[in-house]
């Protein structure tokens, strides 16, 4: 056994006691996990976050496509740019 009895309850007695257990100890974190442990639950959340921005983009697309399909083709809708324009010249006033 490495260092004091005492190390075992952790109840350190002295400061003598304290530097023995501090050292065989490292200065750093030890891993918790292994690297194929860490590789594996950033793939998962990695397609988690692809299918999350590939349903978003389904729903945008379907929208926007079905917002054009109202005003006919050939047709846009210019009254948002007609409210930018007005924006933008108070703005400048």
């Amino acid at each position: 056994m490495f260092g004091p009895a005492s190390l075992v309850s952790g109840k350190l007695s002295s400061e003598r006691e304290r530097m023995a257990a501090q050292l065989f100890q490292p200065g750093y974190r030890l891993l918790t996990i292994s690297i194929e442990e860490a590789g594996l639950r950033e793939m998962e959340m990695m397609n988690k976050f692809q299918e999350r921005n590939a349903k978003l983009l389904e729903e945008a697309n379907s929208s926007w496509y079905k917002d054009n399909q109202k005003l006919g083709p050939g047709e846009w809708d210019d009254e948002d740019d007609d409210d930018a324009q007005e924006k933008a010249r108070v703005w400048g006033d």
